[in-house]
């Protein structure tokens, strides 16, 4: 399988493409407009020739002698390299004189000027025997027509020469761009080398490597700045699962050992089948536990990934709301508790109607746990802004800075259940808040000793919210 040009060599061949054709094309451009210019300096040179042999034959007019001899001095004077060459036209046309490289080339006049045209055409003659085509110029003064020609090679090789500098700095220019773009492109790559040095360092064991930024803030620093977000968020979803792992074992780790103390126990010794009975249905008993526990885990755990985009639906608060605590009715009667809904939000959000039933099941049965005979639990819907927040209020025991610190802490009790063993895994607070999470809200909590707690629950309302009572 063939290699892959690197990024750096990709971007070297581009800068130094570009850089050829945009320098060809100002030589073409150059080129191109010093050809145009030697071709405007020898038309007027050879008009000012041109010029001067009429304004000599218009002062002499019919002197054949004197028009020879002007155009013998015209001729000598000349740069030799122009090989300049006079012809003189009597009114009829006919060659009077021809002097230079005019003499013996029989070239007559172009037709628009032999037909009585004054119209100056500057063209190329080939007179043969010359490498260059000369430059032929014909114009009518008052007593005569006169034909100059100016040989061509002094003005191609001036042309050619230019040619020729930019055809030679052509490779030069080629090992100049390339070396150029290697070195700038060596100086962008520097810190994507970097990043890709650091990235791969990373691992799920050395999570607190940083990709390093310039500080110019430009596209690189800000993907590194998106990694080192993503390596923290990264870090973060690991630390939860190592601590959740950890809480796992811990809580697992005791009803197994019990469950595995009383099998021995047992075992040890024949029973009558009353005995066995027993055992069997306190282990049944354990091993219930155990499936919460592990049916508790398994939730949060899902919860923690977010919801399903199959399951998203639009979902009524209120309605829920309502169908929550009506189910909650029974439970609050049977403690001597009342529970009520109050307010009305009119708000809907866009999310799972399972998880979030559970999300407010958890708190509202939370509340009823912690709330005395004869308390009340209260709860609250009102929209907020861009906002539905829904709030469980209970006038039970409260919580001190401890208890508060530690509420949505996974397998933890506050100190009020830590003698009653019907008080749950300590799981409930912590799946309502990643569900919360889950769908981009948070949970609030107002507790005080003695008074009762609040959790107030925010969550984004959907994208079409309900609209408001007329």
């Amino acid at each position: 399988m063939r290699k892959a040009l690197s990024i750096g060599a990709k971007w070297t061949l581009r800068y130094t493409a570009v850089m050829l054709l945009t320098t060809s094309g100002f030589s073409l451009y150059v080129y191109e407009r010093a050809e145009r210019r030697l071709d405007e300096d020898a038309k007027v040179l050879i008009e000012l020739q041109l010029d001067q042999i009429l304004e000599y034959v218009d002062a002499h007019p019919g002197d054949v002698a004197s028009w020879q001899a002007q155009a013998s001095r015209q001729v000598t004077a000349a740069d030799p390299d122009l090989r300049l060459g006079l012809q003189i036209f009597d009114a009829k046309g006919g060659e009077a004189i021809a002097v230079g490289s005019a003499q013996g080339s029989g070239l007559g006049l172009p037709a628009h000027v032999a037909t009585g045209s004054n119209s100056k055409e500057l063209r190329e003659v080939d007179l043969g025997g010359h490498g260059y085509p000369f430059l032929a110029l014909a114009g009518h003064g008052e007593h005569g027509v006169a034909q100059v020609l100016v040989y061509s090679r002094m003005f191609a090789r001036g042309a050619a020469r230019i040619r020729a500098a930019f055809l030679s700095a052509q490779p030069v220019l080629l090992v100049l761009t390339a070396a150029l773009g290697y070195w700038l492109t060596r100086g962008s790559l520097r810190p994507i080398a970097a990043i890709t040095r650091s990235a791969r360092r990373i691992s799920t064991i050395q999570l607190d490597e940083r990709v390093p930024t310039t500080g110019s803030g430009d596209e690189l620093d800000e993907l590194a700045h998106t990694m080192n977000d993503m390596v923290a968020r990264i870090r973060d979803g690991v630390e939860r699962v190592r601590r959740f792992s950890v809480d796992a074992a811990h809580q697992l780790r005791t009803p197994l050992a019990a469950l595995q103390s009383q099998i021995d126990v047992t075992l040890a010794n024949p029973r009558s089948p009353e005995e066995y009975r027993a055992v069997l249905e306190d282990l049944l008993y354990q091993v219930g536990t155990l499936s919460d526990t592990v049916n508790g885990m398994l939730r949060l755990a899902q919860s923690e990934g977010g919801p399903d985009a199959a399951h998203r639906v639009r979902v009524e608060i209120d309605a829920l709301l309502a169908e929550v605590v009506d189910f909650f009715g029974a439970l609050a009667e049977e403690r001597g508790l009342e529970i009520a809904l109050t307010g009305e939000s009119k708000c809907a959000v866009d999310g799972d109607g399972v998880w979030l039933h559970q999300l407010f099941a958890n708190l509202i049965h939370n509340a009823l746990q912690y709330t005395p005979e004869g308390g009340r639990v209260e709860v609250e819907a009102r929209r907020e802004g861009l906002e539905v927040a829904v709030s469980v209020h209970d006038t039970g025991v409260g919580m001190n800075s401890a208890d508060r610190a530690l509420a949505f802490a996974r397998f933890q009790r506050g100190s009020a259940a830590a003698s009653d063993s019907s008080s749950g895994l300590g799981l409930g607070l912590a799946l309502a808040r990643e569900i919360a999470r889950a769908h981009g809200g948070r949970i609030e909590l107002d507790s005080e000793p003695g008074v009762g707690s609040t959790f107030t629950v925010r969550l984004p309302l959907a994208a079409d919210p309900l609209p408001d009572a007329a």
